[in-house]
């Protein structure tokens, strides 16, 4: 393998090979100061991944795929999106959006389906991007909540 070590706060000392790092080439909203970052796959929750920096080993994004929540999400990138990240069809768009878990309660866990990020898996370019006027949400709740038991004995 052709890799590289990198320190992270999240997992330590990581080795990865150099044709895994995806390149952000404005970075990414917050952090656009950074522009290389590797996909690092949660334990045990093969739903979600880590947008890991490259060269911040604090800065590690929760994201997942949102097809796996919402079947009828759909993306439709306008056509300066797509020749920016080099994409010749949709195989090569690999979708994801961030994920925060409000003070640690998983079940309230929220995903930002208006920002996407899209990554061009060939390439390995990748970039946030708005979907203006989709009607998406910044904090659309991941998981159904529970009905609550006083409610449901009414």
């Amino acid at each position: 393998m052709n890799g590289m070590f990198i320190e992270t706060t999240r997992f330590g000392r990581l080795e990865i090979a150099i044709d895994r790092i995806i390149h952000f080439p404005n970075g990414l909203p917050g952090f656009e100061r950074l522009r290389r970052f590797v996909l690092v796959p949660e334990k045990d929750l093969p739903e979600f991944l880590w947008l890991q920096a490259v060269d911040a080993p604090e800065v590690a994004l929760l994201v997942t795929d949102p097809f796996a929540f919402f079947p009828d999400y759909s993306v439709d990138l306008p056509d300066e999106e797509v020749r920016e990240l080099g994409l010749r069809g949709p195989e090569e768009a690999l979708v994801l959006t961030t994920v925060s878990i409000p003070g640690r309660e998983v079940r309230s866990a929220t995903t930002n389906l208006l920002s996407p990020i899209v990554i061009n898996v060939t390439l390995r370019r990748g970039r946030q991007v708005i979907l203006t006027e989709s009607g998406y949400s910044l904090k659309q709740q991941l998981f159904r909540r529970a009905p609550d038991r006083e409610a449901a004995a009414c």
